[in-house]
């Protein structure tokens, strides 16, 4: 007789048009489509499900998201950084809800390559404690997110494995032709990035002229991440998206996933340290990551970006890859 199908639902910051967190589900499905049937909350479930070719529904629709709990043997939390509060502390405690619901119900939890942090507060540190101690099985995608777990108490059984989007398969991108003098940024907005963005439009236009070499903008969440002029490539299909940054000589970004795919991809990168998760990414692999000085970015942005274009770094995403593939096998073990 065939082997029946376990169902888990997944839920995370799906249907956002976010890409990183699009890049994670989409490495979650297709590791887990073989042997689940997947059901996704989202706030956009029509075009979750059209891009996935999975089953989705209201992340806002309480009796969706009950019904979907109870039918579930698995529910799990896709990666990405859910459980902080330096961005909403609402969202905050829309993802434990749903931990607290799933546990009511007796529900097998994991709550996969998690970036924990930071979690502002005594309050919200106090129900995150309780609340994150209710899980079957954490991973966490780095030693920071780790730490920051045991600062808050939380038995220390976590895992550290890698952020969820080095399980998808790289491979066919990495035969894609560079050394063409293309750089991609990946900028958003933060705190006094007017000023920044105008100093990188300059860089910009000197390297155009005397380097020949070639910008592109990629913006990895619209439409807040619209902020600069020139060439923007909007890409509606994620495979489109790991063609193009296939091609790339250099990648500059304050996107996490954009650094990320850069990396995946054995491409070198640049950080703008506007996150200390993209700080750390870059100390981890020895890439610059540039401090929001205005005296100094001009100046470090150009002389960073004339010295890495074309380099070969030696990466190995690889390795990173099979630590998050090995602990698939985590969200049906009993």
């Amino acid at each position: 007789m065939p082997q029946t199908r376990k169902k888990i639902l997944i839920f995370g910051y799906f249907g956002f048009k976010n890409r990183g967190d699009d890049l994670i589900l989409l490495s979650l499905v297709n590791n887990l489509k073989e042997t689940a049937d997947i059901t996704v909350l989202s706030k956009r479930p029509e075009l979750t499900a059209k891009e996935l070719s999975v089953k989705a529904v209201n992340r806002w629709n309480p009796f969706s998201v009950l019904w979907q709990i109870l039918r579930a043997k698995s529910v799990v939390g896709g990666g990405g950084g859910l459980f902080q509060n330096k961005t909403s502390t609402r969202s905050l405690f829309y993802y434990l809800s749903i931990v607290v619901l799933s546990k009511l119900f007796f529900k097998r939890i994991v709550l996969f390559s998690q970036g924990i942090g930071p979690i502002h507060g005594k309050w919200p540190r106090y129900f995150s404690r309780m609340i994150l101690n209710l899980a079957d099985i954490i991973t966490v995608r780095d030693r920071g997110s780790y730490m920051e777990l045991k600062k808050l108490g939380l038995k220390e059984d976590s895992i550290i494995t890698a952020d969820a989007v080095f399980a998808l398969d790289f491979f066919p991108f990495r035969k894609e032709k560079a050394n063409t003098g293309k750089v991609g940024l990946a900028l958003r907005k933060f705190h006094d990035y007017g000023y920044f963005v105008e100093e990188l439009q300059e860089v910009r236009d000197e390297l155009k002229n005397n380097e020949k070499i070639s910008f592109t903008f990629y913006p990895f969440h619209l439409p807040e991440d619209n902020i600069i002029g020139g060439e923007i490539r909007i890409k509606a299909k994620l495979e489109d998206l790991l063609r193009e940054f296939s091609t790339l000589d250099l990648v500059v970004g304050a996107r996490y996933h954009s650094l990320l795919l850069a990396y995946a991809l054995h491409k070198p990168f640049i950080g703008i340290n506007v996150d200390t998760k993209i700080k750390y990414f870059c100390e981890a692999h020895e890439m610059p990551c540039l401090d929001l000085n205005k005296n100094t970015f001009k100046k470090n942005i150009k002389s960073s970006i004339i010295h890495m274009i074309g380099k070969k770094p030696e990466f190995n995403p690889e390795e990173a890859g099979k630590r998050v593939k090995d602990s698939f096998s985590l969200v049906f073990e009993d």
